[in-house]
């Protein structure tokens, strides 16, 4: 079993830190304050590093050879997205010895793009897509890198009826892009399994839902007993994830694929 170390344990890592400690590795977690460390999960060892400093000799000691997840959020309403730039390439200075480093990334990559987008179409017009593929980039420097663009977010706290804003949802006959955080922390427990051999380094993960939004999102709302949204035209162009790749030779099976699931 590996040594993981997870860089940001927000929400989504973890989720990850608690499910690669259940497959039996050694997991380590950083946040950025000793006082947020206090509600880490106990499966998640703790790591105090506030994002910019240089490391301390306990997390040096760890990187070598180990699995480094970067799971911390783009951030890019403050600076534009320059502190989390700067964290990255701090983290892949360290980490040259690291088996792998595994970025959380987000399709939002391809955001401005229309039609069916796989792995080779981003990035995409639009200035949030930059931020995100500038991040892609840094992590390829490293000699054993693997991306991850993952979808909307859903799971635990994090129920689909709750992306609606202020009541509206737009483009209602546009398709849903979604992945279920179990199917994220499912991926990397398979990736670390095989040590990332037949894995792709830049894939898509995306639940192979066919519903429509209007058909999604009023089934959602309905299963949390909160107001259906209203439907208006679409602010940008209607896109589908092709998240095939991530289940192409690798064995991988979307648990969360449904209405029913998703909204779990």
């Amino acid at each position: 079993m590996a040594t993981v170390l997870i860089f940001g344990c927000g929400w989504l890592g973890s989720q990850l830190g608690v499910a690669l400690a259940g497959a039996g590795h050694q997991v380590y977690g950083s946040r950025r304050s000793a006082q947020s460390l206090l509600t880490l999960p106990p499966q998640i060892q703790p790591l105090c590093w506030d994002g910019q400093s240089p490391f301390g000799s306990s997390i040096q000691a760890l990187l070598p050879d180990s699995w480094v997840i970067l799971a911390m959020p783009p951030a890019a309403q403050r600076d534009g997205g320059s502190a989390y730039l700067d964290s990255l390439q701090r983290v892949l200075g360290q980490s040259s010895r690291a088996k792998g480093l595994i970025l959380c990334s987000s399709t939002g990559v391809y955001a401005g793009l229309a039609g069916r987008v796989n792995e080779s179409a981003a990035p995409g017009p639009e200035p949030r897509a930059a931020l995100l593929w500038q991040a892609e980039q840094l992590v390829r420097q490293h000699p054993a890198p693997y991306i991850l663009r993952l979808a909307g977010l859903v799971g635990p706290g994090r129920h689909p009826a709750g992306f609606t804003r202020r009541g509206l949802m737009a483009g209602p006959e546009q398709p849903v892009n979604l992945v279920h955080s179990a199917d994220v922390c499912l991926w990397v427990c398979q990736l670390l399994t095989v040590s990332g051999h037949g894995f792709p380094q830049v894939v898509n993960l995306s639940a192979p839902l066919t519903a429509t939004k209007v058909e999604f999102y009023t089934a959602a709302c309905i299963r949390a007993e909160v107001a259906v949204p209203q439907f208006v035209a679409a602010t940008e162009p209607a896109r589908t994830v092709d998240a095939s790749l991530s289940q192409r030779d690798t064995g991988f099976v979307y648990r969360h694929h449904d209405i029913s699931s998703l909204c779990s």
